[in-house]
């Protein structure tokens, strides 16, 4: 083993022992699909910011499109019902058009 490989290892061990780092439950099944689905430009990015809990922004559009149906749900003004609707639909546009970009790249 390269000097370099038994230091990484010896870095995750330390970082398991200390508990930042806590490997997955045995048995596991590790789901690849989303990832292998990211552009592999993307790959690094995405998997480093999804591991501290950041949605990619596409994603974060969803969420807030979806709060804003819940919204839409409880809401009584006709005026409001409108603005609501055409904030929805600027979000899944957006959507859209992200992953329309991804599909191209």
């Amino acid at each position: 083993m390269s000097p370099l490989a038994q230091l990484g290892e010896a870095l995750i061990d330390q970082a398991i022992a200390s508990g930042e780092l806590r490997p997955p439950p045995p048995a596991t099944v590790l789901d690849l699909e989303v990832y292998f689905r990211t552009p592999e430009s993307w790959r690094a990015a995405h998997s480093m910011l999804k591991g501290h809990g950041f949605l990619p922004p596409e994603m974060e559009q969803l969420k807030q499109a979806a709060t804003l149906e819940e919204d839409l749900a409880a809401c009584g003004d006709p005026a409001e019902r409108i603005r609501l609707r055409r904030q929805i639909e600027e979000l899944r546009t957006s959507f859209r058009l992200a992953l329309e970009r991804l599909r191209e790249s």
